[in-house]
């Protein structure tokens, strides 16, 4: 039997930020104990302690020594769009509405270059799927997302119902059989075509902020690229990074005392 590359604690972590996001644990709410994580996934108590953990470092939740884990308040005044972890990578802004604009085949060599992000033929029909999200204001950002012949083929036929209530991703996850692991991102400033200065109401030549991001599955292969295109008038778009959580105790300082008291046995030589 192959062996999951994930760890335990990590698909706990995941499991519990779903639930967090989809509103399942409400802010400010209290999270179930290290002893109720052992007992409804199975698993030691450093495992549950190490998925609670993952949260607290990606400031989801905090713990507080005698009461318990809560939840975190957010800001639901900030327009920023801060992302922590690839979870956070979407417009999350509860007065944009969603707008599917089309999902189309692509025809042989149509984006060679994107045939080549998800490593397939330059012959293959890609799926291109294009939305905006906009407010009562207007538009905030235009996304072109681009999906491999193979995967576009198990997606429902109402799948563009269903991307009006739900995020494309896990959709895709859901019935494509894939899961993103990872993703890399590439940011950058262009000035607005005729097409995108039409689908963000902005001038022609216009600065915008193009997000390109190419999904991995735990395997390392492609499956999900998206160009998507942001009016830097209306959103500001943060990256906030932690160190790997193997790291945090080589990471934080330590107090002058307790370094001397560390060392006390060893001699420091004055320069001649």
């Amino acid at each position: 039997m192959r062996r999951d590359p994930v760890p335990a604690y990590f698909r706990i972590y995941q499991v519990l930020s779903e639930r967090i996001a989809a509103g399942g644990y409400k802010l400010g709410s209290q999270l179930p104990t290290d002893a109720e994580l052992m007992a409804e996934f199975g698993v030691s108590r450093h495992t549950a302690r190490s998925a609670v953990e993952e949260l607290v470092s990606r400031k989801l939740v905090q713990r507080f020594p005698g009461r318990g884990t809560f939840v975190l308040e957010s800001d639901p005044a900030s327009r920023d769009w801060s992302a922590r972890a690839l979870e956070d990578l979407k417009i999350d802004d509860p007065e944009a509405r969603f707008d599917l604009h089309g999902i189309e085949r692509l025809p042989p060599h149509g984006d060679e270059r994107v045939a080549a992000l998800l490593q397939v033929p330059a012959s293959e029909r890609i799926l291109r799927i294009s939305w905006s999200r906009v407010r009562p204001t207007g538009p905030i950002a235009f996304c072109a997302a681009h999906l491999s012949q193979e995967l576009a083929a198990r997606l429902p036929a109402d799948i563009a119902e269903q991307m009006r209530s739900a995020r494309v991703i896990p959709l895709i996850e859901k019935y494509c059989g894939v899961q993103a692991f990872r993703v890399q991102q590439a940011s950058s400033a262009i000035a607005a075509d005729a097409q995108l200065a039409k689908r963000l109401r902005v001038e022609l030549g216009a600065p915008l902020l193009l997000l390109q991001r190419t999904y991995f599955d735990i395997q390392g292969t492609p499956i999900y690229y998206s160009d998507l295109y942001v009016r830097s008038d209306r959103f500001v778009h943060k990256i906030e990074l932690f160190r790997h959580r193997q790291q945090v105790e080589l990471a934080r300082p330590v107090p002058a005392g307790a370094k001397a008291a560390a060392t006390p046995n060893r001699s420091v030589r004055s320069p001649s």
